[in-house]
């Protein structure tokens, strides 16, 4: 969207770029940014080449020179091989800041979609100095020193110079050196952006996909259905093999199906959340797509950003979805893409939500091995989920699959509630849960319960699992303790509980409880592997 025709703008070097976008919507840094520091300590102008997935895919060649970045846009990219020159087309100016830009342009401004940095570097004419005599005589003659390009290069403007729409064309190709290369395409072997490492890019929102008729949100959710399960893992596992690892955050699992600005948000058993997170629905239906379906966690962080469990039952805390993968997209199923390319989609879905939208992505921990662990640990994360590198999204059934794996910092599982004891003195108040782990044809006792309870906690259970009592003094355990005082009750309910080991038999050592679990089912709560140890 350019800026009002009579609008009063600043003429200069950099008058064009001004005029043909709006910075109160594009991320696009304004003429008056200031520009990033140099990355060596040349004196050496910069140059970079933007991959820019527009209505073509194309690629913006910029060099520093007077105080701006020089521009031509590349429609087929670089080649290395000299004699293969490739169409550049001169473009408006652009902001020295605009040498740090990677985002995506939104919808209706001018040049919306992804924009990477594909290469970034240095460079000078040959002989050096000579840009703005080399430029008006319409012959540059670079030697550029990047991540990609390197060696010496030509610009040769064209003959009749002006292609469609008054801009000046000019010839892009490699000249004849070391560096030279026939039959190598650089664009295809290296698609990544030398910043971020994204490789996927995503152009505009088609206007035949905007205008099309779009499912109920509630069906797509149906279409991927049902979410992938992470496995227990091990350090050696994330240690020795290639995984992609994130932070595990301690909220609900759900998925989020959004079409046509309509939004379904269900848990991983298929409960609806969308009435229980409200505020969660509109920033998930400003997302930058006609159809997606996110897979991702609701969480309540406090005041440091330490997720905590039970405030998403109280209400209290900041509320957030944060997304760790895309499963579909403008009616594209991505299930069987690799994790990196759902990842580098996803993070373009949601690349121009507000600074302060409670929709965000999961994190990303890029340390290795115990550095990682400790790493989450610092930051007050439950764990670790680490992905496969080019895995596929899969759904075994209630199978977990080890291309994702999850890795505790802390002793925590879901436990089946199998009975209480009440307080002493105070029969309508809780003293401990009864809890236990299913196995195949029953349950067997894991412990007791007896920390972790609010005075308000303690009597809403006692009523809460008062419905579900039995009239017979033991329950269906496997070796059950023997408390004269326990009231047992049918297994339907889910505690999460925290604890510090297993005792030899089978038992929870300093258990305390965490919250309500009712986006799991009491089948589930199976005995898990124990917390990563850290070292030291």
């Amino acid at each position: 969207m350019s800026r009002e025709a009579g609008a009063k703008t600043p003429r200069g070097p950099l008058a064009r770029y001004r005029e043909k976008r709006d910075f109160a919507v594009t991320p696009e840094p304004p003429p008056e940014a200031p520009p990033p520091p140099h990355p060596t300590p040349t004196a050496r102008p910069l140059f970079m080449v933007h991959k820019h997935d527009a209505s073509r895919l194309h690629y913006d060649l910029r060099l520093e020179t007077g105080g701006v970045l020089a521009s031509w846009a590349i429609p087929r990219g670089p080649s290395y091989d000299p004699a293969d020159r490739r169409l550049a087309v001169e473009t408006e100016d652009h902001p020295l800041a605009y040498g740090d830009f990677e985002g995506r342009i939104p919808e209706g401004e001018y040049g919306a979609g992804d924009s990477i940095i594909w290469d970034r570097g240095t460079y000078d004419t040959d002989p050096p100095g000579q840009f703005e005599t080399m430029k008006r005589r319409g012959h540059l003659v670079l030697r550029l020193d990047g991540e990609k390009l390197q060696g010496r290069w030509h610009l040769v403007r064209t003959h009749g110079g002006a292609a469609s729409g008054g801009k000046t064309e000019w010839l892009f190709f490699k000249g004849r050196d070391e560096h030279a290369r026939s039959g190598y395409d650089v664009v295809e072997a290296r698609p990544e952006s030398v910043v971020s490492g994204r490789r996927v890019t995503r152009g505009p929102l088609r206007k035949s996909m905007r205008a099309a008729p779009h499912p109920a949100p509630l069906d797509l959710l149906i279409a991927v259905w049902p979410p992938m399960l992470a496995a227990p893992g091990s350090l050696r596992v994330i240690r020795d093999e290639c995984y992609l690892l994130e932070a595990k955050y301690d909220g609900y699992r759900a998925l989020a199906g959004v079409s046509g600005g309509r939004v379904a948000l269900q848990s991983r058993n298929g409960r609806d959340l969308a009435a229980r997170f409200p505020s969660l629905i509109a920033p998930l239906a400003a997302i930058e797509a006609a159809e997606a379906v996110l897979d991702g966690e609701v969480v309540s962080f406090d005041s440091d950003r330490v997720a905590h469990f039970q405030d998403l039952a109280s209400g209290r805390g900041d509320l957030e979805y944060l997304a760790f993968d895309l499963l579909w997209l403008d009616g594209v199923d991505l299930r069987r893409r690799p994790i990196e390319e759902r990842r580098d989609l996803l993070e373009s879905v949601l690349a121009n939500l507000p600074a302060d939208s409670p929709v965000r992505l999961a994190e990303r921990i890029t340390a290795k091995g115990e550095a990682a662990l400790q790493q989450a640990l610092e930051a007050g994360l439950e764990g670790v989920i680490a992905k496969r590198c080019g895995s596929t999204y899969h759904q075994e059934g209630s199978r977990r699959s080890d291309d994702w794996l999850k890795l505790k910092l802390l002793h925590e599982q879901e436990f089946a509630i199998v009975g209480y004891l009440a307080m002493s003195g105070a029969t309508d108040q809780l003293g401990a849960l009864l809890v236990a782990v299913a196995e195949e044809g029953g349950f067997r006792y894991a412990g007791k319960v007896g920390t972790g309870y609010t005075a308000v906690m303690r009597r809403e259970l006692v009523r809460l699992l008062d419905m579900d009592r039995l009239a017979r003094p033991f329950p269906a355990l496997r070796d059950p303790p023997r408390y004269r005082s326990a009231r047992w009750v049918r297994p339907r309910h889910v505690a999460s509980v925290c604890f510090s080991a297993w005792t030899r038999e089978g038992r929870l050592r300093h258990p305390s409880f965490r919250g309500l679990r009712d986006d799991k089912s009491v089948e589930e709560c199976v005995r898990e592997s124990s917390g990563v140890a850290l070292p030291g």
